[in-house]
């Protein structure tokens, strides 16, 4: 037997064909337990290469507008066969089984900033906490922040976006001109709104610009190496 070659956690059977792969292989679920794997018979990892690239998000996006929650695999995610992605997945069936019930009917929009950041004494370094707050307090907030850190930058269109908002993941950048990366998790039905929003605000950024992209699958909201 080939090695496998995952595409996608799915949370239902698609609802047709779930088409082929980077290799024009044909895919197929995958049962592992009590969770649902895409994925094909491959002759070996392919090279990453933008055409290789294109075909794995072809085939993602095939599948995703076939069931109401898929996680997306990272490209060349691999295994031996039916067991090892068996053995690969089980114990993680908790956190994926939240995870897509996170992704249900979404899927992520992508908005990149840039330009310079908030001085530090602009940032809310410590605004959650009460008077007198001792060193613990004040270092597990300094945890909160550096694992949601926001973009108090562009807070008020960050605020116009939050009613659409199911999930979001924040990732700020320290050198370059590209100052943060958010991926937004909203409904199917809802990414235009999305967009409509930033457009009508892009002009009042303060000196910063903002790019989209989107609608992708979840890419962000996938646990890390799934295979």
């Amino acid at each position: 037997m080939s090695p496998l070659y995952l595409y996608a956690l799915v949370g239902a059977e698609p609802a047709g064909p779930p088409g082929t792969g980077v290799a024009g292989e044909p895919l197929a679920v995958v049962r592992c337990g009590g969770l649902l794997a895409v994925a094909g018979e491959i002759a070996a990892r392919p090279a990453v290469t933008a055409e290789a690239l294109a075909r794995h998000d072809a085939a993602v996006r095939h599948l995703a507008a076939q069931v109401p929650a898929l996680l997306p695999a990272r490209f060349g995610e691999c295994l031996p066969d039916a067991g090892a992605l068996a053995a690969a997945l089980l114990p993680r069936a908790p956190e994926i089984v939240r995870a897509l019930a996170l992704v249900e009917g979404c899927v992520q929009m992508t908005l990149r900033v840039f330009g310079p950041p908030n001085p530090p004494e602009e940032a809310p370094a410590g605004a959650e906490l009460p008077p007198g707050a001792g060193p613990g307090a004040r270092y597990l907030a300094a945890r909160r922040r550096a694992a949601s850190p926001g973009l108090p930058e562009i807070a008020a269109l960050r605020q116009a976006l939050q009613p659409l908002l199911r999930a979001e993941r924040v990732e700020r950048h320290a050198t370059g001109d590209l100052l943060a990366t958010a991926h937004d998790l909203v409904g199917r039905g809802e990414a235009a709104d999305y967009l409509r929003i930033v457009e009508a605000l892009a002009g009042e950024l303060a000196g910063r610009k903002v790019t989209v992209s989107g609608p992708w699958p979840p890419y962000a909201f996938a646990p890390e190496g799934l295979g």
